[in-house]
């Protein structure tokens, strides 16, 4: 079914997914030239807004937030971040722009495949219509599946730029002096890579639950649906079932 509110028209839906991207689009630059540190941690917030693009939105706006995001991060190792002892190596598109987009790829498609095998809608028919008993239960799954995708997505990100980074300059002298070794390399990509999955887990469940609620995006696409007969409480929930 479709997320439309009440008298919202298609052109409507379109404008507000138009300004969604936009606001993730400017938190991606935001986070991406002025990144939060806590102590000797700089978190990579600036893919968080892709995390949540691939959980609630479809294939094409997640490409287009990913190939946006890397684009910006290569400009920004052009720029701001152009005297760090890695800046030659970021400035490798392969390091700094694949991966990024590949983050949207694995998060968007793990969490399409998990919902369509793990997300059952059962309904049980009345004088209205069709009426979804498990909602709780979609939520809370929902949730887990958002967890585990984000995951995926952000080992996809640590898992490209040090791959690629290992085989174009391990061993290598860089222009700026600096020698890259292996060891160099783990501690580069391994100093934030747990706290990033453990805190971008759990930021992006309850940010998708709280949109979707809002029905600023639309209910998770699931597999196939159940129909049962026993009376339940009356809900507004309408999964999209495919």
């Amino acid at each position: 079914m479709s997320n439309l509110k009440s008298g919202e028209t298609p052109n409507a839906r379109r404008s507000k997914n138009l300004a969604i991207l936009a606001l993730m689009l400017a938190l991606t630059i935001f986070f991406c030239f002025f990144p939060i540190s806590f102590g000797a941690v700089t978190l990579a917030f600036m893919i968080l807004p892709l995390l949540i693009i691939a959980q609630g939105y479809d294939f094409q706006m997640t490409m287009i937030l990913g190939v946006l995001m890397a684009v910006v991060n290569q400009l920004a190792w052009y720029t701001t971040k152009a005297a760090g002892p890695m800046a030659p190596v970021w400035q490798n598109p392969l390091v700094c722009m694949l991966p990024r987009v590949l983050i949207g790829v694995v998060s968007y498609f793990v969490g399409l495949g998990l919902r369509k095998a793990l997300l059952h809608p059962k309904y049980r028919i009345t004088e209205e219509g069709k009426e979804i008993v498990n909602q709780k239960q979609i939520y809370a799954i929902d949730g887990v599946i958002s967890g585990i995708s984000t995951a995926l997505g952000v080992v996809t990100n640590t898992l490209f730029c040090g791959l690629f980074t290992v085989l174009l300059y391990n061993g290598k002298m860089l222009t700026n002096g600096t020698q890259i070794s292996l060891e160099l390399i783990l501690t580069w990509f391994g100093i934030n890579f747990l706290i990033e999955i453990i805190a971008f887990s759990i930021l992006v469940p309850p940010i998708i639950l709280a949109l979707r609620q809002a029905r600023l995006v639309p209910p998770p696409k699931m597999g196939r649906e159940i129909i049962i007969e026993e009376p339940t409480k009356e809900t507004d929930f309408e999964p999209t079932s495919f």
